[in-house]
């Protein structure tokens, strides 16, 4: 039985061009709010909507979404609309999550879905309007562009050690911890790989398109 994965379309910037999924029956989407632009632009339905509805269009959920289950939550909570989605499918059995929007906007929210990546548990990957946010953990190869940019940024509390082939600046012998970063680093060739001896990884590199999740 395939994995199930969970796309939580969030409000803030995200890809303008349309999202395919690789394989639809593969992925559950939820939309937090606002998210619901997105998916109405890209297409998509989801499962269900949910968030304190302060910020999304009425008519276009009513045009969009008629029949889509909400879940309606108060303004004064404790949690943010992305954390209520997260939270939804994490109660369902479901860990191998995307978070599709949340670019641009205010500070506070970059803030806040930057720190979502340091808990546990935590989403596999963010995705803006430019940008493509992921957690390493384990070993990883990826395809690259000689001379792409991409960053790191070590995630929790413990200490990362990495070994990497086709970056500029090999991450060989490094210790990060928290507050540590590795910032414009390059890659070298149409391929890169990294090791986690322990500890995870934040990569932030650019969006790819067409995007297909």
């Amino acid at each position: 039985m395939a994995v199930q994965k969970g796309l939580v379309v969030t409000g803030g910037d995200a890809p303008q061009d349309a999202v395919r999924l690789g394989t639809p029956s593969h992925w559950r989407i939820v939309a937090a709010d606002s998210g619901i632009h997105h998916l109405a632009r890209y297409g998509l339905q989801p499962e269900v909507i949910l968030g304190d509805f302060d910020s999304l269009d009425a008519t276009l959920l009513e045009e969009n979404f008629p029949d889509v289950p909400r879940q309606v939550f108060d303004r004064a909570k404790d949690y943010t609309d992305t954390e209520l989605a997260l939270t939804y499918f994490w109660n369902r059995g479901v860990t191998d999550l995307t978070i599709l929007g949340g670019g641009g906007g205010r500070l506070d929210h970059l803030l806040g879905l930057r720190a979502l990546f340091d808990r546990v548990p935590y989403p596999q990957r963010w995705i803006t309007a430019g940008e493509e946010i992921s957690v390493v953990e384990g070993a990883i190869r990826f395809s690259s562009r000689p001379g792409e940019v991409i960053s790191f940024f070590p995630l929790g509390a413990g200490v990362c050690r990495m070994r990497s082939r086709g970056l500029r600046w090999e991450l060989d012998g490094l210790e990060w911890r928290q507050g540590d970063a590795g910032v414009s680093n390059e890659c070298t060739g149409e391929e890169c790989a990294l090791t986690m001896v322990t500890g995870r990884l934040l990569m932030v590199r650019a969006l790819r398109f067409p995007l297909v999740l």
